[in-house]
């Protein structure tokens, strides 16, 4: 949804050559998704956890997904 709403904001200033380049760099992560199954999402996730600046705990609330929900379906 960012790179939607940069490149319509981009479209909309007028600064098309900058949303052309948004949008190679989606198509190009989607593309190696797709293909090769490499999420650079997911590589800039881990990155960002081994510079310190996510910590540890985040990715432990991720991986147990049905607990989180769980308790907020509880709590409700």
């Amino acid at each position: 949804m960012t790179f939607s709403v940069t490149m319509l904001m981009l479209t909309g200033l007028g600064n098309w050559v900058t949303a052309d380049i948004v949008v190679g760099i989606l198509t190009t992560a989607a593309f190696l998704e797709s293909a090769f199954g490499l999420c650079v999402g997911c590589k800039a996730f881990a990155g960002l956890m081994r510079v310190g600046m996510i910590t540890e705990e985040v990715c432990e609330r991720c991986n147990n997904i049905w607990e989180a929900s769980a308790t907020t379906a509880g709590g409700a």
